[in-house]
């Protein structure tokens, strides 16, 4: 034992004497993922060295978990409750397989007492990390161990290596034997690819793991799609197993509980896969606003032409029905198309193949099935799971004035509750609830995409505030009081605005196009509308990228 002291970097230049004696007091544990070797708030009575393995500290006592430090071989923890004779202040939990090193509480006491140079070490080891504890912030649980079923290993981990501008280290553990691939190309893509031929042990996979990422943030372990002793121990010991194309097998079903993950083998699937891995997926909030709305096509234009990726969508009313047309794979064209026709379909007079009035008008003057079969053709009859973007659409419960929001199902029925203007449309009625306009609730619905796990959040809002109201008396029309619906749609705006302030949560970037000038129900001026949202957008790509770059950081362990 005292010769695998001699290589822990803190216990390096001891003397040999005091090795020895420390090697005596020391007692080998060993603990598997997941395991808690101690608890928060626990009394402390030993401290431990890693031997092999990692380790988080972490607080469980809020609801969401927060991370303070990862820990390798040579780093030891728990001394503090030791040394100061209180409990522990976080918890420790395994998160690759570790062998670790016990030296109780009475054997520590002594040693110090003996040894005072040991005391000198912990000292400045403490300084030291007390140090980086003030500088750094809480470090974020990430995907860094993956394991991969598929041959496509390599291209997902270029995407990584493009979005992180760091190293990915893949270890191949059979599942690239038959694949041809050419270092020199991967080592100028930031991509090692080492073969784990010497590796048959599952348990010296665990202590080759814990050397990896002391090294590298990210560790592809690529394994052969059958069932082996090494394959199930690599999907032991990853943070998520992914399958990349192909069918899932038996196999795997019965054995993946949590962490698994699929996705098709294409390289847009494969890019939005390496942004989900790094947590840096981007997504766009599109508000309501009506004809204001149309701002939204030109703002997703230029996203597009600038190479921006959406990776998930959430929409309310007017963003609702452009962001679901996106989502459905039609083109910023199409969606042109569409609003160009919008003004001779909404209005009564030659639209009357788009409205079924509700005649005496009872919950509102239109009773929308009409108007929910033509947005069926506009998102190709599609349900949520088989659009190209993952979309969220927010509508109102009428009766108990609740937020709902919409994941499954048939889109069109959604965008039809989502749009259903009180007074205007009649409630949507889906599932035993009266739904109306989810501007009603969240006009801006990027908590949503927080709440969903979206690191990168982009807003397009339409909705102009009181002031930008106030400067548009300029240009009024004098002397003309607007129609009932004018008048519906303005209260909504008003209202929407003031729930703005409360209910619009935190933007990485917001998309605000100049379009308080242009009505509530101007859509013939669509093409002037959409302008407007692509000058606002052109106006933003630089900090877009800026939040896009990749951003390397130091090793995991050199944060406390």
């Amino acid at each position: 034992m005292k010769h695998n002291l001699r290589t822990i970097p803190f216990f390096s230049d001891l003397d040999d004497n005091v090795l020895e004696a420390i090697s005596r007091r020391l007692q080998r544990e060993h603990y598997h993922k997941g395991a808690a070797v101690f608890l928060e708030d626990e009394p402390g009575d030993c401290m431990y060295l890693i031997e092999s393995g990692q380790i988080k500290i972490v607080s469980e006592k809020a609801s969401q978990e927060k991370i303070f430090n990862y820990l390798g071989p040579g780093n030891f923890f728990g001394e503090m409750a030791v040394l100061l004779g209180d409990r522990r202040s976080a918890t420790a939990r395994v998160v690759i397989d570790a062998d670790l090193l016990v030296l109780r509480k009475n054997d520590l006491d002594e040693l110090l007492e003996t040894h005072p140079q040991i005391a000198v070490l912990m000292t400045q080891e403490l300084g030291r990390r007390l140090v980086r504890s003030n500088t750094a912030a809480t470090v974020r649980d990430e995907f860094n161990i993956v394991t991969i079923l598929g041959t496509a290993a390599p291209t997902l981990a270029r995407h990584l290596a493009q979005v992180t501008g760091e190293d990915v280290y893949i270890l191949d553990l059979g599942g690239l034997a038959n694949t041809t691939l050419d270092p020199i190309t991967l080592q100028l893509a930031h991509v090692r690819l080492v073969r784990g031929d010497n590796i048959l042990d599952p348990e010296g996979l665990a202590n080759r793991l814990s050397k990896l990422v002391e090294q590298y943030y990210w560790v592809f372990l690529s394994v052969a799609p059958y069932e082996t002793p090494l394959t199930l121990k690599a999907m032991e010991l990853a943070d998520i197993t992914l399958q990349i194309g192909g069918k899932e097998p038996n196999w795997l079903r019965t054995t993946m509980s949590k962490g698994f993950w699929r996705t098709e083998d294409n390289d847009a699937a494969l890019r939005r896969t390496a942004r989900r891995i790094c947590q840096r997926l981007v997504g766009i909030a599109l508000s309501s606003g009506n004809a204001r709305g149309m701002a939204h096509i030109g703002v997703l234009r230029v996203l597009e032409e600038e190479s921006i990726p959406i990776d998930m969508i959430a929409g309310t009313s007017a963003g609702a029905i452009f962001g679901a047309m996106y989502a459905a794979g039609r083109t910023v064209d199409e969606m042109i198309q569409f609003s160009a026709g919008v003004q001779r379909q909404y209005s009564f007079l030659t639209g009357f193949r788009y409205w079924d009035f509700r005649l005496p008008p009872r919950s509102g003057l239109i009773k929308g099935d009409m108007v929910l079969n033509y947005l069926r053709k506009w998102v190709k009859n599609k349900s949520f799971d088989q659009l190209s973007i993952p979309l969220y659409i927010v509508a109102t419960d009428l009766v108990s004035g609740e937020e709902i929001v919409f994941d499954r199902g048939p889109v069109a029925e959604a965008m039809r509750a989502s749009m259903s203007v009180i007074g205007i449309l009649e409630p949507a009625h889906v599932a035993g609830r009266y739904l109306i306009d989810g501007g009603s609730v969240n006009p801006v619905p990027t908590q949503l995409l927080v709440d969903k796990g979206i690191s990168i959040i982009l807003a397009s809002n339409v909705i102009p505030g009181l002031e930008e109201r106030l400067h548009r008396r300029e240009l009024k029309r004098e002397g003309k009081l607007p129609n009932v619906v004018g008048i519906l749609m303005g209260a909504m705006e008003i209202m929407e605005s003031e729930i703005i302030k409360s209910r619009m949560g935190a933007v990485d970037v917001l998309i605000q196009p100049d379009i308080e000038r242009y009505g509530t129900m101007e859509y013939d001026k669509y093409g002037e509308i959409i302008k407007r949202g692509e000058e606002a957008a052109r106006e933003q790509i630089a900090n877009i990228r800026q939040r896009l770059a990749p951003r390397p950081r130091p090793p995991l362990t050199a944060t406390l």
